[in-house]
């Protein structure tokens, strides 16, 4: 089942779901796979150093490589322009491994998930030209080690992945499929030549890898673009098949660029080509209409994804959003939530949700009673406690707009006591809140809501001063 993503202290969730790549391949390469952008999979390093030569020149044995498959290239180019030889198929079957090897030498030797100091030994010696500091994919911090024709990007001083920045020639990997289609049209034993189609699928795997490269390095228009040719090569008259990883990832990357117009385009080719990724298509087409200002084709797309994918979390969490923005047929939001939790019933998300739900209709007991769920399902799931805290806060603020507008004074007296009261109870759930927070932004809004409960409160005993003093301490940085 797919992770809900929650945003905090909201009452919508969403979710985006990057297809899994190939893990063939050469260059660009990374380590692990990637379940949503930047997801799971990954090896952790053990911390470190990052260690990296400093200077001018290059390795010898690298060096050696990249001229070598220069010369290589240079020969297989002269062939190919050689009327006699450019009539047989071998001439641009080695044309295309030539630039495969083109693409291959920059990096030759380096493996992912290497420590700085083994690139050191994979590269025996080759100077660097600097290491600097990156932010990629989903603010992951990166070091970088920038080489005459490569960045190295660390992760807890292991490799994650690589950027040619220099390649021994212009967009080798299109040129080799370029190549080897020539080849195949010259053949006319081809169709039955399997090596045709290995040759094409390592040049696809190449492009998929790059692709990802290029997205967690942070820039996902031109991750879209190399899915998109990593698509083409599959349909291409070798392999002749749609590449639905490389579409839907197509449509992602432009999704995350805010080329809205593209993402709609990749993503309808999938549902054409039927395949729909689970009903993630469905969601991220929905979530695309929206950011259009298309609320109907958007609620229309989610009613026919949930027909073909009714247990799809995607698809219901799109659902829940509208019937919780529109403040319509509650009784098919708490349905759709409840569905939800049936095929989920270890995210304690989904009961945070409903909870939030019946807040707004004014069933607060019920609200109550799901955050406490919440929070029963997963004990250290914040936003049930927090919520708590919140709802009785809100209900004093409520009924200190009442108690402002009241002229009796007994009626304002017993608002006032009924308010106290609401302050009182949010006191529990925000203080365990407070200690549950990881993250200083919440930790420093729940500080705010304690400094000015226990200020309301600092001349009932020494305990409600100190508290307030802790918390007004906290926000100051003491």
């Amino acid at each position: 089942m797919k992770k809900i993503l929650l945003f905090v202290l909201a009452s919508s969730i969403s979710m985006m779901t990057m297809a899994q790549p190939p893990m063939g391949g050469g260059g660009g390469g990374m380590r692990g796979g990637m379940g949503g952008p930047g997801g799971g999979g990954r090896p952790q390093g053990g911390g470190g150093t990052i260690t990296a030569a400093i200077g001018a020149g290059t390795n010898a044995s690298e060096a050696k490589a990249v001229v070598d498959a220069k010369k290589a290239l240079d020969k297989a180019v002269a062939a190919s322009q050689n009327a006699g030889k450019a009539a047989k198929a071998a001439t641009w079957t080695a044309l295309s491994d030539a630039y495969v090897k083109a693409f291959d030498a920059p990096a030759q030797n380096i493996l992912t998930g290497s420590s700085s100091s083994d690139v050191n030994v994979f590269l025996k010696g080759q100077k660097a030209t600097g290491i600097s500091t990156k932010t990629g994919a989903e603010g992951t911090e990166y070091e970088v080690v920038s080489y005459d024709n490569k960045d190295l990007y660390f992760r807890d001083d292991v490799l994650d992945f690589w950027i040619i920045t220099k390649p021994v020639v212009d967009n080798p990997l299109d040129k080799a499929i370029e190549a080897l289609e020539k080849a195949y049209s010259l053949d006319p034993k081809a169709s039955t030549n399997k090596s045709y189609a290995e040759k094409a699928n390592t040049i696809h795997d190449n492009m998929y890898t790059e692709a990802v490269s290029t997205y967690l390095a942070g820039n996902p228009a031109e991750a879209s673009r190399i899915f998109d040719k990593a698509g083409a090569v599959s349909a291409g008259k070798i392999l002749n098949s749609f590449d639905s990883l490389s579409a839907y990832n197509a449509g992602l990357m432009a999704a995350l660029a805010g080329n809205r117009t593209l993402a709609i385009q990749k993503y309808k080719a999938c549902m054409d080509k039927g395949y729909y990724n689970e009903g993630n298509v469905y969601s991220n087409l929905a979530d695309l209409y929206k950011a259009e200002g298309d609320a109907e084709t958007a609620m229309k797309t989610l009613e026919s994804g949930f027909e073909k994918f009714p247990n799809s979390q995607a698809i219901l969490v799109g659902l829940i959003n509208h019937y919780l923005e529109s403040g319509t047929e509650p009784d098919k939001l708490f349905t759709l939530l409840h569905n939800a939790q049936a095929n989920d019933p270890t995210n304690a998300s989904l009961f945070y949700v409903e909870g939030d739900a019946y807040k707004k209709l004014g069933n607060y007991d019920k609200a109550l009673e799901l955050y406490d769920k919440s929070s029963a399902v997963d004990p250290n799931y914040i936003y049930g406690v927090l919520n708590k805290g919140l709802l009785y806060y809100d209900r004093a603020v409520e009924t200190q707009e009442k108690a402002s507008l009241e002229l009796d004074d007994a009626k304002y007296a017993k608002l006032v006591d009924e308010l106290n009261g609401y302050l009182e109870q949010a006191i529990a759930p925000f203080e365990k809140a407070f200690e549950m927070a990881k993250d200083n932004d919440i930790k420093t809004a729940i500080a705010d809501y304690l400094k000015n409960i226990y200020f309301r409160f600092r001349d009932k005993g020494a305990s409600y001063q100190a508290a307030y003093d802790k918390y007004n301490d906290f926000l100051k940085g003491e």
